[in-house]
């Protein structure tokens, strides 16, 4: 048996009603509107290209940019207007059409980097201290328990990121597969209560999943936390990983699900994947996809990729922190550690300086 004895976690509290609101959209509803879409025009790309040669005079590192080093005139209302929509609109954004060929590896990043500056603060997401994430399969096998899915080609169900807005910059995209879907965590919940009012509150309890070694100091190597919490009069969700939820079976000490909960989640996952509510947006290069984690949660196919390293499916992907966000449930610090408002909350918990890695190789989590 483990030393270190697992933290109770109760049952969370319950709305009485559906929660309804902005985040509670279906698919349909969000097609018929485009106010959370940036599209680049050429003056945008003036700005952006005004803005690094301006990082540059300075003699900034990518990592010593921040909002006010990475200046921008029109575009800089448009992005508070995303921004705003991401915070508490619908809980997603869409920057559309950057040329990302017109840019060399380090421009790009720090473009990338300048422009969700804009947004949030990024935090480190893995235990090697990595800033921005290349999503990129690398060969790591799927049923290694010590790496994350993210570097294969294959698929991941609807899940939240460790961090108040996953932002997500397509370079290029896959031959067959690899499509972007998206839910909203609140419409989900709301219809799990209409159909299924005696199956939510196992969606109350804590969930637990194997951390794939990325274990902090003092914890196990599993943790719980319940799919949905209703903390400071808001709905918050942290969707699972389901394999997450079976490598967890290497622990013969960890908690198992109940027959009850795993009706439940069957329920909730086979809801995401309807047509009503599932988003299935075209994810093209050049386009930064932003999503609130406590309300929107998101999914990939899988995919077959292009036989040349120069060809395949690459995003770039960044962690951010809301200084001005949601209270969160003290629930989510058993994974999150620090959910403290006005910090730089959530990320991986790491001893390594944080660093910008540029090779998109990199066994990010070996």
């Amino acid at each position: 048996m483990n030393s270190i004895s697992p933290t109770p976690t109760p049952t969370a509290p319950m709305p009485t009603a559906p929660v309804g609101g902005s985040f509670a959209w279906t698919a349909a509803e969000v097609l018929q509107r485009d106010d959370w879409i940036c599209r680049i025009e050429e003056s945008d790309v003036a700005e952006i290209d005004a803005a690094v040669r301006f990082t540059r005079a300075q003699g900034l590192a990518i990592q010593e940019i921040g909002r006010d080093q990475f200046p921008l005139g029109r575009l800089t209302t448009r992005l508070g207007a995303l921004r705003a929509q991401i915070r508490s609109g619908l809980g997603l954004g869409y920057i559309k059409g950057l040329p990302v060929e017109r840019y060399d590896r380090e421009t790009l990043i720090r473009v990338y980097w300048g422009l969700c500056r804009h947004l949030g603060d990024p935090v480190t997401q893995n235990r090697n201290g990595h800033l921005l994430g290349h999503v990129i399969d690398v060969g790591d096998a799927v049923a290694d328990h010590n790496k994350r899915l993210t570097q294969t080609n294959a698929e991941l169900c609807f899940h939240a990121d460790s961090c108040d807005v996953v932002a997500l910059l397509c370079i290029r995209h896959a031959r067959i597969g690899g499509e972007s879907l998206i839910v909203s965590a609140v419409a989900v919940h709301d219809e799990m209560m209409r159909r299924r009012p005696d199956l939510l509150p196992e969606l109350y309890k804590p969930i637990y999943m194997d951390r794939r070694g990325e274990v902090p100091p003092g914890k196990l190597p599993w943790f719980g936390v319940p799919l949905f919490n209703w903390h400071a009069g808001m709905l918050n969700g942290y969707s699972p990983v389901l394999q997450y939820i079976e490598s967890l079976k290497r622990f013969p000490d960890a908690p198992r699900m109940s027959n009850a909960q795993r009706e439940a989640l069957d329920l909730y996952f086979a809801i995401c994947e309807e047509d009503r509510f599932c988003l299935r947006l075209p994810f093209e290069p050049g386009d930064i996809q932003f999503l609130q984690n406590h309300v929107v949660f998101h999914s990939r196919t899988s995919y077959l990729d292009w036989p040349e390293p120069e060809r395949r499916r690459h995003l770039m992907r960044m962690w951010l922190s809301l200084p001005d966000g949601r209270e969160l449930p003290p629930a989510l610090a058993e994974k999150w550690i620090n959910i403290e408002l006005g910090t730089r909350r959530g990320g991986v918990p790491t001893t390594a300086a944080p660093v910008i890695p540029e090779d998109p190789l990199t066994k990010a989590y070996a």
